[in-house]
């Protein structure tokens, strides 16, 4: 089963004015991976920032001084701060976000936070995806194999509905048989002709799990270098 963690809802179910902290446990939690539907999978190229996205949310899920509103979205970040962003010892009651957590959880994987916070405010669900693409350490998925269903998700992918939701996986229901390569891996082997040509390239890299649009880019961006 795929789990993912996320901040969810306030008590009353609703997104603002709720109590600081989570009065219900659920308000930042994990459960079972749903299809939104989300329209992006955004993954770290390093494993190990993709496994300190995935620690940070499971303990923000495990402590129940962190709870959800989208008003004082930002305070958990400031207690965070406190403890070089391990939110398992925030002992303040606080308040989070969606984005405001996953954005918490990439500085504490290691993106400076002047990437990530603007005018003392997190990103967005609308600005998230544009503003890890700057930073260089991400590959995007917008592919439905990647977007509608769990099959070739791993530990810290973050999926995403822009405008709407985002969570992180903290559970991959199985890892892939191979690992996928980066982008620019496969670019340079499409240049070296080891993936065909034409329709054919196409297809045999979208079976493999590329995004076919990805691959493509970087290939041209090679090729001008």
């Amino acid at each position: 089963m795929t789990i993912i963690a996320h901040a969810s809802i306030d008590e009353k179910g609703t997104a603002k004015n709720g109590q600081a902290g989570d009065q219900t446990k659920k308000e930042v939690c994990t459960r079972s991976w749903y299809n939104k539907p989300w329209n992006a999978v955004i993954r770290f190229k390093d494993a190990g920032k993709r496994e300190k996205i995935a620690q940070l949310m499971e303990k923000a899920a495990a402590n129940d001084k962190i709870g959800y509103d989208q008003n004082q979205r930002n305070t958990l970040l400031a207690q965070a701060r406190k403890h070089n962003y391990d939110v398992s010892k925030v002992t303040e009651p606080c308040e989070t976000d969606c984005s405001a957590l996953v954005t918490l959880a990439c500085i504490y994987a290691g993106v400076p936070e002047s990437k990530l916070i603007h005018n003392g405010n997190s990103a967005t669900t609308r600005t998230l995806v544009p503003l890890l693409k700057t930073t260089g350490e991400v590959e995007v998925f917008t592919l439905p194999l990647y977007t509608q269903k769990p099959d070739k998700l791993v530990r810290g992918d973050i999926l995403i509905k822009e405008g709407s939701h985002v969570v992180v996986v903290v559970q991959a229901e199985s890892a892939p048989k191979t690992a996928l390569k980066s982008v620019n891996e496969v670019a340079r082997e499409v240049i070296a002709g080891k993936w065909g040509n034409g329709a054919d390239r196409q297809k045999r890299l979208i079976d493999a799990g590329y995004d076919y649009d990805a691959v493509r880019k970087a290939v041209n961006d090679l090729m001008k270098k």
